[in-house]
C-alpha cells in the first residue's frame, strides 16, 4: 500500500497541486492583480539652528495637531543679543533726538542770520534808492532852472557869472547820480547774493544730520528682524496632523542644525502605492479604476484611481517581494482613493485592476484669445495647489495676493494679505520666494526696515532689484487703518535678502492733500478706498488700481504716479503727478449675478497692453468666478475684453514668466491651500 502511495498517488497529487498552482497564477495575471501599501507621509520635526534642547512637549505615541508646539530650544544667547540690541537702540534714539534738537537749534540760528543779512541788504538797497530820487529830483530841477538862467544870459537879461555857477552844480549833481546808479547796482547785486545764499540754505538740515544715525537704527531694525526669525525658529512646531513616532532629543541635549528631534507621521491617507510586477507593467496607465481589499481582514473592497505611474522597471521595495530572498523587478504606482477611507500608514492591499479607465480632468479655464496664445501650446492650465513646506505653514499664513519675478533671486517674490500667526509674528515685514513650479521656499524673506505691514496687496519691479509694496490703504473690519495698512515702500531684494529703501503713508498723504487732490482721483473721500493693482508703466511710474471704490458708472478706476521716488522722498501726491488715468468696465460673476468688478492687480505687458485681474468689488460673496481682463492699451480702458475666467476662484496677482512666454496668476482662497496656473502669451 505505502509502495502504492509513492508510486502512483503521490506524482498524481504533485501534478494536481502544480496545476492548481498555475491556474492562481494565470488568474492574477488575468484580474491584473497586485499588491500595495497605504503611503504613509513621515516628517522630520529638526531645528534650523544648532542649540540645546530647553522643553520637550510631546511623547511617543501622542497625536499632535498642525502648528503645535512640539519643542524649544535654548532662547538664552538669542535674548541677550536682543537686550543688547535695545540697549544700543536706546542709546541711537537718545542720540538722534539730541543731534536733532542741536541741528535744529544750529540751523534755527543760522536761518535767522542768513535772514538779517538779506534784510540789511535790502534796507541799504532801499535807502539808496530813496537818496537817489531825490537827488534826480535836484537834477531835474536843476536842469530847468539852467535852460532858463541860459535863455536870460543869450537876452542880456543875466549875468553869465551866475550861469556859470549853475552849470557847476548842475554837473557836480549828474557825477552824484551816476555814483548813486552804481552803488545802488552794488547794493541789488549783494541783496540778491544775499537770497542766494538764504535760498541755497538746506531746508531738512536736522533730517541730513540725524541720517547716519537713522541708518544705523536701520541696521539695528534688520539684526532685531533676523534675531526675531531666529528666535521663531527655537520654537519647532507640528507641520502636519499626525502621530509621534520616535523622539530622537531629549531636554538638555544639544541638537544639530537640521537633525531631526522628533519624528512624525501623519494621521491620514488617502494614496496607496502599488507594486507591479514586470508582466503587468505595460498594462496599467494613469486613469485606471482599481479595487483595493485590506489584506488584513474581510469586506467590500475599497475603489481607487491611478494617479501616477512610475516613468520605468526597476527593483522593487523588499516588502513587496513574494519571496524576501530574491529580488523582484517591476514598475510602482499610486492609486488615489475615490471615497474618503481610514488607512494605516503601512497597510497591505490586494490591487485588482478594473480596466475601466477615467478621462483626465476638464480644466475650467477658459482659454484666452487666439492672438495672445502661440499656436503651438495649449491655451491654459488647471490651476493646482501651489507647495508650501510643512515648516513654513507652521509658521505663518501663506494668502497670496501679488508676486513679481526678481532675477537677483531666480524667484517670484510672493506677498501675502497676513503673515505669521494670530498669536505669534502677526503682521511680520515677511515676503516669500517661490519658483517656477510652484514650490514655495521653507524661509520667508524678511523685509530689513519695515516694521511691519499688514494687507499687503501688491508688488511691482523697480529701477534694478528694487521693487514696489502696497498695502490696500483700506479700513479693518473694527473701522481703524493702522499704519502697516498704509504702507507704500520700495524696498531692494538680492541674493542677500531685503531691505526698504524709503517707505510713506499713502492714505495720510491722500488725505494731506485734501479735497482739491480726492477730487482729481475722483474719490469723495479715503474711507472706503481699497487699493491692489499695481504694475510699472511705460509711460512712466506706476499704475494703481481700485479694488473699490467704483466711480459713479460701476466702472473700476486707474491711477497713475509718474514720480513714486518723488512720494517716497516727501513730495506731497500732487507733486508726485498722482493723476486719475481712466476708468474699465469690468465684470464678474458673483452668487449667480451679473456684477461690477474691482481691480485686484494690473500687469503692462511688454506690447503695452494691459491685464487686470477682477473680482467683486466690495463685501464678498458666498461664491464668485474670477477673471482676467485685456486691454490692448491705456488709451482703450472702455473696450477691455474678457481673457479667461476661474470659475469658483479669486485671481488676485499677476505677473509674466521668467521668459516672458506665460502669464502666471496666484489665487486667494483664505485658509484653504492656495492655488496657481499659467497661460501662453506671446508678443503679437
Amino acid at each position: 500500500m505505502l509502495a502504492w502511495v509513492r508510486t502512483r498517488a503521490l506524482p498524481w497529487a504533485v501534478w494536481a497541486g502544480s496545476l492548481v498552482a498555475a491556474l492562481v497564477l494565470w488568474t492574477d495575471v488575468r484580474r491584473e492583480s497586485a499588491v500595495g501599501f497605504a503611503l504613509g507621509t513621515e516628517y522630520l520635526v529638526a531645528p534650523h539652528i544648532a542649540g540645546r534642547i530647553e522643553t520637550l512637549q510631546v511623547t511617543p505615541g501622542q497625536r499632535v495637531r498642525a502648528g503645535q508646539i512640539v519643542a524649544t530650544l535654548d532662547a538664552e544667547a538669542i535674548d541677550a543679543e536682543l537686550a543688547i540690541l535695545a540697549a544700543e537702540r536706546e542709546r541711537l534714539s537718545a542720540e538722534l533726538g539730541a543731534v536733532r534738537s542741536d541741528s535744529q537749534v544750529r540751523n534755527f540760528d543760522t536761518l535767522r542770520e542768513f535772514d538779517e543779512s538779506v534784510a540789511a541788504a535790502e534796507l541799504a538797497l532801499r535807502t539808496a534808492r530813496s537818496d537817489r530820487n531825490i537827488r534826480a529830483a535836484e537834477y531835474k530841477a536843476m536842469t530847468s532852472q539852467t535852460e532858463v538862467l541860459k535863455s536870460l544870459v543869450d537876452k542880456r537879461m543875466a549875468d553869465r557869472r551866475d550861469l556859470d555857477a549853475l552849470l557847476v552844480q548842475h554837473t557836480a549833481l549828474h557825477e552824484e547820480l551816476q555814483t548813486a546808479d552804481a552803488h545802488i547796482r552794488g547794493l541789488a547785486s549783494q541783496a540778491a547774493a544775499a537770497k542766494t545764499r538764504r535760498q541755497l540754505l538746506p531746508t531738512d538740515a536736522a533730517t541730513q544730520a540725524v541720517r547716519p544715525l537713522q541708518a544705523e537704527l536701520a541696521v539695528i531694525a534688520g539684526q532685531e528682524q533676523l534675531l526675531a526669525a531666529r528666535r521663531a525658529e527655537i520654537v519647532l512646531r507640528a507641520p502636519a496632523d499626525g502621530e509621534v513616532a520616535a523622539i530622537h532629543l531629549r531636554p538638555g541635549e544639544v541638537a544639530v542644525a537640521g537633525a531631526p528631534i522628533v519624528t512624525l507621521v501623519a494621521a491620514t491617507t488617502s494614496e496607496v502605492m502599488v507594486c507591479l510586477r514586470e508582466h503587468q507593467a505595460g498594462h496599467v496607465v494613469v486613469g485606471q479604476r482599481v479595487e483595493l481589499s485590506p489584506r488584513d481582514r474581510g469586506g467590500p473592497g475599497v475603489p481607487g484611481r491611478v494617479t501616477r505611474v512610475g516613468p520605468r522597471i526597476a527593483e522593487l521595495p523588499q516588502r513587496c517581494w513574494r519571496n524576501p530572498e530574491i529580488t523582484e523587478w517591476g514598475r510602482e504606482a499610486v492609486v488615489l482613493l475615490s471615497e474618503p477611507a481610514p488607512l494605516l500608514a503601512g497597510q497591505a492591499f490586494a490591487v485588482a485592476f478594473t480596466g475601466a479607465v477615467d478621462p483626465p480632468p476638464a480644466s475650467p479655464v477658459e482659454q484666452p484669445p487666439a492672438e495672445l496664445a502661440p499656436a503651438a501650446k495649449p491655451a491654459g492650465d488647471r490651476p493646482h495647489p501651489i507647495t508650501i513646506p510643512p515648516a513654513l505653514a507652521a509658521r505663518t499664513r501663506f494668502e497670496p495676493s501679488a508676486l513679481a519675478w526678481s532675477s537677483a533671486r531666480a524667484r517670484f517674490i510672493v506677498v501675502s494679505d497676513d503673515t505669521g500667526l494670530a498669536d505669534h509674528d502677526e503682521h511680520a515685514p515677511w515676503l516669500f520666494t517661490m519658483d517656477e513650479r510652484g514650490v514655495v521656499d521653507p524661509n520667508p524673506l524678511v523685509v530689513a526696515g519695515l516694521e511691519s505691514f499688514s494687507d499687503l496687496e501688491a508688488i511691482a519691479p523697480g529701477p534694478g532689484d528694487s521693487f514696489y509694496l502696497l498695502a490696500s490703504q483700506s479700513r479693518s473690519r473694527k473701522g481703524k487703518r493702522p499704519g502697516a495698512r498704509q504702507v507704500f515702500a520700495r524696498i531692494v531684494v538680492d541674493a542677500t535678502g531685503a531691505r526698504a529703501e524709503a517707505q510713506v503713508r499713502l492714505a495720510e498723504r491722500l488725505d494731506e492733500g485734501g479735497a482739491a487732490l480726492l477730487a482729481t482721483l475722483g474719490l469723495p473721500d479715503t474711507q472706503q478706498l481699497d487699493l491692489e493693482g499695481l504694475t510699472a508703466t511705460a509711460r512712466g511710474g506706476l499704475l494703481l488700481g481700485l479694488k473699490e471704490p467704483l466711480d459713479e458708472r460701476g466702472e473700476a478706476v486707474i491711477w497713475h504716479l509718474p514720480k513714486p521716488d518723488a512720494l517716497l522722498s516727501g513730495s506731497s501726491a500732487a507733486a508726485a503727478g498722482l493723476q486719475r488715468l481712466g476708468a474699465v468696465p469690468l465684470r464678474v460673476r458673483a452668487d449667480g449675478l451679473d456684477v461690477p468688478g474691482g481691480i485686484s492687480d494690473l500687469l503692462e505687458l511688454p506690447d503695452g497692453s494691459l491685464l487686470l485681474a477682477t473680482t467683486k468689488s466690495g463685501e464678498d460673496p458666498t461664491s464668485q468666478d474670477g477673471a482676467v481682463w485685456h486691454a490692448a492699451n491705456l488709451d482703450e480702458l472702455a473696450s477691455a475684453k474678457k481673457l479667461v475666467s476661474f470659475p469658483g476662484l479669486k485671481p488676485e496677482g499677476l505677473a509674466l514668466r521668467a521668459d516672458d512666454a506665460a502669464i502666471v496668476v496666484v489665487f486667494d482662497t483664505g485658509d484653504a491651500p492656495p492655488p496657481w496656473t499659467e497661460f501662453p502669451w506671446s508678443a503679437r
